[in-house]
């Protein structure tokens, strides 16, 4: 994910590619990311165990899903982070527009970099 040649060519292939990997990159995956691993998993975890080994634990699976073995601290770090804004808050709205936003940051540096 990070740093990725084939993001990168999307991001300069045109503006229908641009809007549509914005759109994907920014929105939809870090909804669907926030249901799945915070509002379902984090969630489903913590019924059975205390909400920071929840968070580690969905991190994980977080990680691991994102096969980057390169990004696999950085995604872990995210995870936490996400996690735990889930848990201090209550509202998936946080971790999701945290989520957002760092990728919004990884679009940029892979654009410009």
């Amino acid at each position: 994910e990070i740093r990725n040649p084939i993001l990168k060519e999307i991001l300069l292939s045109g503006s229908i590619s641009q809007l549509a990997c914005i759109i994907l990159y920014c929105f939809i995956a870090p909804l669907l990311e926030e249901m799945v691993y915070r509002g379902f998993l984090l969630t489903s975890i913590a019924s059975s165990m205390t909400w920071p080994s929840a968070v580690v634990i969905s991190s994980l699976f977080f990680t691991v899903a994102h096969f980057s073995v390169d990004g696999s601290l950085q995604l872990f770090i995210i995870g936490c982070i996400l996690g735990g804004s889930y848990c201090l808050s209550g509202n998936l709205l946080v971790p999701l527009t945290i989520h957002s936003l760092y990728n919004a940051s990884v679009l940029l540096d892979t654009t410009f970099s």
